[in-house]
Parts: structure tokens; sequence; C-alpha cells
């Protein structure tokens, strides 16, 4: 009998707002969508809730007191730079909502939110965060194939330049010797005369 698939953890959100009331009306809505989520009243408490419960959202109102949402979303980036950002805002502040999509933020909505419109939201804004994260990830991995193959190659090469450098070696002068040490020299990307004086070594 196959074994059950392990279920996946669900998403998590951290919903930051100075309001109980919307924090808890946000929260109803979004575990109804089948999120996990995880409430903050300020962005101090914030930041405190990103470090121990690793969200993969944060939806932010702006107007906060001690610190705006606008100085929350560089400090939350700065502690996870792929944390998707959601910013909801005051019908009276598009400027200031701009200014959170120029400091990373993916979206914002504005008050009172229109809850299909952040449905969407959210799938857009955990769409993009899970593509730089796949994104990243095969970066990084090529990064690691190039460096595997290229000191593979550079083994190889050495290799057979040393092969070259025994037959060059085992013959006496001939005519196309220097021509063969320069070809030798270019491959292995050393100087010819230090290839020259290699084989003066080895012939003893």
């Amino acid at each position: 009998m196959a074994k059950p698939e392990p279920q996946s953890e669900p998403t998590k959100i951290l919903v930051v707002d100075d309001e109980d009331g919307i924090r808890q009306a946000l929260d109803r809505f979004l575990t109804r969508l089948g999120y996990r989520v995880v409430q903050a009243a300020n962005a101090a408490e914030a930041l405190e809730r990103q470090a121990t419960e690793t969200p993969e959202l944060m939806l932010s109102d702006i107007r906060m007191p001690n610190m705006t949402g606008v100085e929350l979303v560089p400090k939350a980036l700065a502690h996870d730079p792929d944390l998707a950002i959601i910013m909801l805002t005051a019908i009276d502040e598009p400027r200031t909502a701009i200014e959170c999509l120029k400091l990373g933020a993916y979206d914002y909505l504005i008050k009172p939110v229109d809850l299909d419109e952040l449905e969407l939201s959210l799938q857009g804004a955990l769409r993009q965060r899970q593509l730089e994260v796949e994104r990243r990830e095969l970066e990084q991995w090529l990064a690691r194939e190039v460096a595997v193959r290229t000191r593979d190659l550079e083994e190889h090469t050495t290799a057979i330049g040393q092969v070259a450098l025994d037959a060059l070696a085992a013959t006496n002068s001939w005519p196309g010797e220097r021509q063969a040490v320069e070809k030798l020299a270019e491959a292995l990307g050393s100087p010819a005369d230090e290839i020259a004086a290699e084989l003066l070594k080895r012939r003893g």
C-alpha cells in the first residue's frame, strides 16, 4: 500500500495593522482561503514575528505609529529578500504607496480592501516570489556546474599538456618544434618561453 504524500505546510502570511478589527477580519478571510496567518499590531512587532515565523508574504498597513509601512518595507526585505509584500493604503496615499513599490513591495491595495482584488494580488505576489526563488536557485546551480566543469576541463587540459610535454621532450630537436611549443603554450595558457624551458629541463 502506497504511503500518502506528505502534506505541504500552508503558506504563511504576516498581517500588520495597528487596528485590531482590520487584523481580525483579514485573519478570518485569509484563513478561509487556506493561508496560515500571523498577526502584528505594529512594524516593530512585525519584524519580531518575521524573524520567528518566516512568513512568505507580508500584508501591511502604511499608516502606523512609531514606524510606518514605508519604513518597514526595506527592513523586512533586508531580513528576507524573498518576502512578498502587499501594502494597504488609504485613498489619499497613492504617492506613499508608490514609494513602497519602489522599495520592493509587490502591490498596494486601497482601503476598504476589495476581497476579490486582495485574493488575486496575493496569488500574483506569491507566484512572483516563487519565480524569483527558482531563478536564484537555478543561477546558483549553474554557477556550481560551471565551476565543476571548468575545474574538470582545467585538470583534463593539464593532463594532456603533460603528455604532450613528455612526447616533445622525448624527441630530438626538429624543425617544427618551435611551432609545436607555441601551440602547446596557447592551449595551456602559458608563455612559450616557459614551455621551452620545461622541455629543456625534461631533456636533462
